[in-house]
């Protein structure tokens, strides 16, 4: 049975976290902790732990030393960042480390579930503010070549499209594809790029000026 982790050291932020995603997994079983030091005992005693809900000031971390400990040792559990910091910087930050989302505290509930459904299909949330910040393109950035990066065009969109944290489902809509064919594709998209994960792929996509 898969498995969630929330940490968080207030009691009444891990209620509400639980109760939301017992919402939308009602077969996930979910654990609670409030130290960083019990976020990796956990995740080392239970492999079965899919997904991490990170409140970034708890006792044992500071700033964003929690997230990239876990992504380094742990990178196949999804963290999610849950936090009452909404600095723009810090955001980027936390998503350019590999979280698979970022939940400001002040979310709506109705649009954190959302975000939690998002990530347990496998996308990378992304709060609305910074997808409005990031609609013009840097004038830094690099347009996309696929040819560069040893992509398909097909495999560039998909590149693109998980840089916007889509699911595989949300993908196959957006290109007509079927989602059997958007997993396949991602999957050769990863191996192509040398990456490990979706996240390090949506990462990498940031780096680039849409076409």
């Amino acid at each position: 049975m898969p498995k969630a982790l929330i940490a968080d050291d207030h009691a009444l932020i891990r209620r509400g976290l639980r109760e939301m995603l017992e919402g939308c997994a009602p077969d996930m079983a979910v654990l609670e902790v409030e130290t960083l030091p019990q976020v990796v005992d956990c995740l080392t005693r239970d492999p079965d732990i899919g997904l991490a809900l990170l409140d970034l000031v708890i006792p044992g971390a500071r700033g964003l030393e929690g997230l990239e400990l876990l992504r380094r040792h742990f990178p196949a559990v999804a963290v999610v960042v849950v936090s009452a910091d909404e600095t723009p910087a810090l955001i980027r930050r936390a998503l350019a480390a590999g979280a698979a989302g970022y939940l400001p505290k002040s979310t709506r509930p109705e649009v954190m579930a959302g975000a939690l459904r998002l990530v347990l299909a496998g996308g990378v949330y992304v709060p609305p503010s910074m997808i409005d910040r990031e609609e013009e393109p840097e004038p830094g950035l690099p347009t996309l070549d696929p040819a560069t990066l040893g992509l398909t065009e097909r495999q560039a969109d998909i590149l693109m499209l998980l840089g916007e944290g889509l699911s595989n489902r949300g993908i196959g809509a957006r290109l007509g594809l079927a989602e059997q064919t958007v997993k396949n594709q991602v999957s050769q998209t990863l191996r192509r790029l040398g990456v490990a994960s979706r996240i390090e792929a949506a990462v990498l996509a940031r780096r680039y000026r849409k076409v």
